[in-house]
């Protein structure tokens, strides 16, 4: 019994020696795709852009060109709405994207509105880009005034920690102007 009694302190007191040192909190490396292009075209929709060749393009089922841009690795989605402005009426629908964008001024640490303009391809619009704890981080809408309306957002499906998505959240702003600056109605001028 004492024979046991003394291994048992043996193990404990050896066991109670340690060099732990404490680490820092880190976020795990977030490889992010090339920055390659292929125009989509494809689609049986009204209007085509520069897809990045990581990402693919999910088209909604019994939505009229409703679709996501996925990109998988990212855990991230472009959720794009599309309208025919025959059916819709354009202001209201320039009041409800900016109605959705600015519901998120209340968390946002910030805003910033950039507006695009152009008139060759008659594609004109605004980006709303959001900073903060916010649930979208970027919102756009583009409209050629006459026949088309499209409105896309942003949304990461994880936590929206500004400090562990600020690489992604850079990368997907920058897909979003890209998304922006090649798009194109199929209706093409008139």
């Amino acid at each position: 019994m004492l024979r046991l009694s003394l291994i048992f302190l043996v193990i404990t007191l050896v066991a109670c020696e340690s060099d732990y040192t404490p680490k820092p909190m880190g976020y795990f490396r977030i490889g992010l795709p090339e920055k390659s292009y292929s125009t989509l075209e494809d689609n049986s929709c009204n209007y085509s852009f520069g897809l990045n060749d990581a990402a693919s393009f999910k088209e909604v089922a019994n939505r009229n060109c409703w679709a996501d841009v996925v990109y998988p690795d990212l855990k991230a989605t472009v959720q794009l709405t599309y309208y025919n402005l025959k059916e819709k009426d354009l202001e209201g629908l320039l009041k409800e994207g900016q109605r959705m964008a600015y519901s998120h001024t209340s968390v946002a640490d910030g805003m910033q509105e950039r507006f695009y303009d152009n008139p060759e391809k008659r594609v004109y619009g605004l980006v709303y880009r959001m900073k903060g704890h916010v649930a979208t981080s970027t919102q756009f809408y583009l409209t050629d005034s006459t026949d088309n309306f499209l409105r896309g957002v942003l949304y990461f499906y994880s936590s929206p920690n500004p400090d562990s998505l600020r690489d992604v959240n850079e990368f997907m702003q920058g897909e979003i102007i890209q998304m922006v600056e090649s798009l194109e109605w199929k209706n093409g001028l008139q």
